[in-house]
Formats: C-alpha cells, sequence, structure tokens
C-alpha cells in the first residue's frame, strides 16, 4: 500500500529552508519523503516524551530528522490527543502527517 504524504506549515517552511542550503539535502529529503509513502513503519521508531505519539527517521548519516505520525496508527491506538491534528478528520488512514523536518542539532 502507498501512503498519501501531508506536511504541516511548519514541516513545509523547514523543509524548504533546509533545501536552499545544499542539493545533497534536497536529493536526501526527496528520498526519505518516496521511502515514507512506500513503507513508514520501516527504520521509525516512536517518540516519547513530549513527542508521544509521532515516528521519527534518520538518514543523511543521521544528520537530519523528520517526525511524522501514521494517521491509522496514530487513530488505532488513541494518539489524537498528542498529535493534536486539526485536519485528521480529512486525511485518509493511508496517510502520513509529516510534522517537521531538521538537523540532528536543532530538534529534540
Amino acid at each position: 500500500m502507498r501512503y498519501e504524504l501531508y506536511e504541516t506549515e511548519k514541516a513545509e517552511k523547514n523543509r524548504k529552508k533546509l533545501e536552499k542550503k545544499d542539493a545533497r539535502i534536497n536529493d536526501n529529503i526527496r528520498k526519505a519523503y518516496e521511502r515514507l509513502s512506500q513503507d513508514p513503519y520501516s527504520g521509525t521508531v516512536f517518540l516519547i516524551g513530549t513527542l508521544r505519539g509521532k515516528r521519527k527517521i534518520r538518514f543523511m548519516g543521521k544528520k537530519l530528522r523528520i517526525t511524522f505520525a501514521i494517521c491509522e496508527e496514530c487513530r488505532r491506538l488513541g494518539h489524537r490527543v498528542f498529535n493534536d491534528c486539526v485536519d485528521c478528520e480529512y486525511i485518509p488512514d493511508n496517510a502520513v502527517k509529516i510534522f517537521d523536518v531538521f538537523l540532528r542539532g536543532r530538534g529534540y
């Protein structure tokens, strides 16, 4: 099954900023997005604490990170409260909501 990707405004803004820095970053983000759309469960882990309910993926030598939620999993496990998606009812189950894209030192 293929998953649709949805970005928050924050994720889109940060992604565009990073893509302007370096063409390699742009390519790596595009590959990570493709990987998430194919199988968001593979190579990702749940976050804890204030980011509970979200997952992360690390790439580009673990320098870049993406925090996201898989909508079907979020609904099944009752993580709606943690992720606070205002557009949840409009997003299908086969979707991945991307919350942030950032360099390792900037995020959590």
